[in-house]
């Protein structure tokens, strides 16, 4: 079963404790396909009366009003109710899906369903993001480990927990911001969270104007030996702009003390200085390659440099990841 569908029988049962069968719809073939190319057909039955579930498909982007008219096209194949159904949806639709008085199910968010007397509205606490410029660190490695992912198992706060290094309560909340951010979508399937998304490409797009930059302070530093490129030395090595003379470096803020009291010396100035040191607000490392930072994690590092060289390079490197 679909997660999505999934999604709707744990929602019904969670809120309305009722167990419900989902089928395929038989007549779907009988209807326009302009119908069948946006929405797939479910019957099913709420309180022992015949609904049928309208999903629609998960790049479909439709105003209540298209809804509505699709609706009515369906209701000549249908005389039972039919509930409109979305992973996600803006606040401000949702409130014009109601107005049009069409039912619809939105799985962890609301159910308007007039035919059966619910209208429930669930209030979630709003996720905080600092200065609401984007994710936080942890969240923002989740979304960075599923666009480097090779395997496609599936992403709970345990499993992102054990492979990040993170508490389960920080993967547990960032599994709340992508919910708050509708990246993707958050389901639960008895007592575990899942996080899915359609393509790395869709969520390339609607991730990166969210994305921070992970450097907290740049230094400069003496006698080091530290193993991870960051910044334009690691831009180097995805681009053919030049390296820089004196070389970049990345490191954790948590890692960054105990290195600072036993491998490395602070230096005032470049003048003296064997390297320029990034302190991240997340490990490097946890996705580093032969040394240099992952292209995503310095893309994000880069992004506030406006050097024209950089741009292209930047560019460059970002051609070549294959979503």
């Amino acid at each position: 079963m679909a997660p999505l569908l999934q999604s709707v029988k744990n929602y019904l049962h969670e809120i309305l404790k009722i167990v419900i069968e989902i089928r395929p719809w038989k007549r779907r073939a009988e209807l326009a396909i302009f119908l069948t190319d946006t929405y797939d057909y479910y019957e099913t039955s709420l309180f022992n009366q015949s609904a049928l579930l309208m999903v629609a498909h998960e790049d479909a982007e439709l105003t209540p009003a298209t809804i509505r008219k699709h609706q009515e096209q369906i209701q000549k194949k249908w005389k039972g109710s039919i509930i409109y159904v979305q992973s996600a949806i803006s606040s401000y639709n949702r409130k014009r899906l109601i107005e049009h008085h069409i039912p619809f199910i939105i799985p962890g968010n609301q159910m308007y369903l007039p035919h059966y007397g619910i209208d429930l509205r669930e209030h979630f606490r709003t996720i905080q993001i600092k200065n609401d410029k984007g994710f936080s660190p942890g969240t923002q490695t989740v979304i960075i480990y599923a666009l480097l992912r090779k395997t496609n198992e599936k992403l709970t706060p345990s499993i992102l927990s054990e492979k990040l290094g993170y508490t389960l309560m920080t993967m547990t909340r960032a599994f709340n911001e992508l919910k708050a951010f509708e990246i993707g979508e958050v389901y639960r399937e008895g007592r575990e969270r899942f996080w899915t998304f359609s393509d790395k490409h869709t969520l390339w797009m609607q991730v990166k104007s969210l994305l921070r930059n992970p450097i907290k302070k740049r230094i400069w530093i003496q006698k080091h030996s530290l193993k991870i490129y960051g910044g334009l030395s690691a831009l180097s090595h995805f681009s053919s702009l030049s390296a820089p003379l004196i070389p970049v470096f990345a490191i954790g803020a948590n890692r960054w003390a105990a290195f600072k009291e036993s491998k490395g010396k602070e230096s005032l100035s470049s003048d003296d200085a064997d390297a320029e040191l990034e302190i991240w607000n997340y490990d490097p490392g946890l996705f580093a390659k032969d040394g240099f930072v992952d292209p995503i994690s310095l893309y994000c590092s880069l992004m506030a440099n406006k050097d024209e060289r950089v741009e292209l390079a930047v560019d460059e490197m970002m051609g070549e990841i294959a979503w």
